[in-house]
C-alpha cells in the first residue's frame, strides 16, 4: 500500500509550446522523428520551415512533472546534447501553455 501512496501523488502536466529548429545545411529530413524521440515529448508538428535559413518551426507538446518554462529548457538541452546535427533551439516562451 505504501508504493500505491506514493504513486498516487505524483502529478504530470502537459505543456504545448512553438519552438524553432536551426539545424547544419542539408539535414532536415528528420529532425521531427529525432524530436519524437526525446523523453517526455509526446506530440511534435511541423508548422513551417525555412530551408535557406536552414530552420524549422514545430509546435511541440511534453508531459512533464516541471514547470512549463523549464520543461522546454530540458528538451532544449536534451535536444541539442544527443543531436549534434541540431545547431540552436529557440523557444517562443510566451506560447507555453498549459494543457
Amino acid at each position: 500500500m505504501k508504493l500505491f501512496s506514493i504513486i498516487e501523488q505524483i502529478v504530470f502536466n502537459t505543456y504545448e509550446g512553438m519552438v524553432r529548429i536551426m539545424y547544419k545545411e542539408g539535414e532536415s529530413e528528420n529532425i521531427a522523428e529525432l524530436l519524437r524521440a526525446l523523453p517526455g515529448i509526446t506530440t511534435v508538428t511541423n508548422a513551417g520551415s525555412s530551408s535557406e535559413m536552414g530552420a524549422m518551426t514545430f509546435k511541440v507538446k511534453l508531459i512533464t512533472q516541471k514547470q512549463g518554462e523549464e520543461a522546454f529548457e530540458a528538451f532544449k538541452t536534451n535536444a541539442t546534447q544527443k543531436y549534434p546535427n541540431i545547431i540552436k533551439i529557440e523557444i517562443a516562451n510566451e506560447t507555453i501553455e498549459e494543457k
